[in-house]
């Protein structure tokens, strides 16, 4: 009997633990935000190159670059010479776009992209700029149409427009970045079968792409999320993902009227979108949250976001390249 009771107990001990163990292994595996962001950052990429007889180098993900020689000058505007460290961003796909935060919107107005890429230059730890005396034969560069291919126009990143469709469009409304896209000074742009070419303008962002044109009425959206599980979330974003074109938006947080909104009568009814929320929230996870929308007139969204699994998120990403 007492050996019986020993065995009872045993099994029921084993039982007990196989359950845990399940339990254990099939609780969701919810992503730290901060390993997320780190993980997902769209890539520094790093080259070397001897600036007095010129040279070239081409990105991960296709994008060339010809320095010749002479294409440094230091802060005097003295001509450098020596070797140069170059690097650079590629953004090719609406999922870089998301990741990278460097949206395609223009003061409010949207951008279709085709390709958006960060160059810059430095020797001995100090940056460089590039030699306004080279004109159009300066540092050309090459995109590949991965993108895109329609034809596209030369954009650089400068300092927002609060007077034209940016935070005093929206009575309240802030700036989710304080940078936005503005058609580059004149440059040689080319648009190829395969590739987009022009002289790099200087060494910052830059964008190849167009002013989105659409026929039908604008209007203005929204968005107001609905915490399902910790409402104590910090950075915060609402993004709109296009399906159709190249195109991805924040909404700035409109402080009079306590929610997301979109610049005033900038998205066209009709269209079809992702609308993703993503944040951190204050155990660390990522909270996150995303549906499918057709834009319709003075829309409003109470849009549900909760702590997240990266495969979840991941899973969202690989779907919008």
């Amino acid at each position: 009997m007492k050996r019986s009771l020993f065995a009872a107990t045993v099994i029921a001990a084993s039982i007990a633990t196989l359950v845990s163990c399940k339990k254990n292994n099939d609780a969701p595996a919810y992503a730290k935000a901060d390993d997320f962001w780190t993980s997902h950052k769209i890539p520094t990429q790093s080259f070397t190159g001897n600036a007095a007889t010129g040279f070239a180098v081409i990105g991960e993900k296709g994008t060339k670059v010809k320095f010749p020689a002479n294409a440094f000058v230091d802060g005097g505007g003295n001509i450098v010479s020596g070797n140069v460290t170059v690097t650079l961003k590629e953004v090719l796909s609406k999922k870089d776009v998301l990741l990278s935060g460097v949206m395609t919107e223009s003061n409010g107005q949207l951008l279709e992209s085709g390709g958006e890429m960060e160059i810059k230059a430095l020797q001995d730890g100090k940056n460089l700029r590039v030699n306004p005396n080279l004109g159009d034969t300066g540092i050309q560069v090459e995109v590949p149409k991965v993108m895109n291919n329609r034809d596209m126009g030369l954009f650089v990143q400068e300092k927002r427009d609060q007077g034209q469709g940016g935070a005093g469009g929206g009575g309240g409304q802030q700036p989710q970045n304080p940078t936005t896209w503005v058609p580059a000074p004149y440059y040689p742009f080319g648009n190829g079968p395969n590739s987009y070419t022009f002289t790099l303008p200087g060494f910052t962002w830059v964008n190849c792409d167009r002013l989105y044109s659409d026929p039908n009425p604008k209007t203005t959206v929204t968005v107001l999320p609905a915490f399902q599980d910790n409402n104590q979330v910090t950075d915060l974003q609402v993004i709109l993902v296009f399906k159709n074109i190249s195109t991805v938006i924040t909404f700035p947080f409109n402080y009079s009227i306590q929610k997301f909104e979109s610049y005033q009568n900038s998205l066209p009814i009709g269209s079809q979108a992702h609308l993703v929320l993503i944040g951190k929230d204050s155990d660390g996870f990522i909270q996150f949250g995303t549906q499918s929308i057709t834009i319709s007139a003075n829309m409003h969204i109470d849009a549900p976001i909760h702590k997240a699994t990266q495969a979840e998120v991941d899973a969202f990403l690989a779907s919008i390249q």
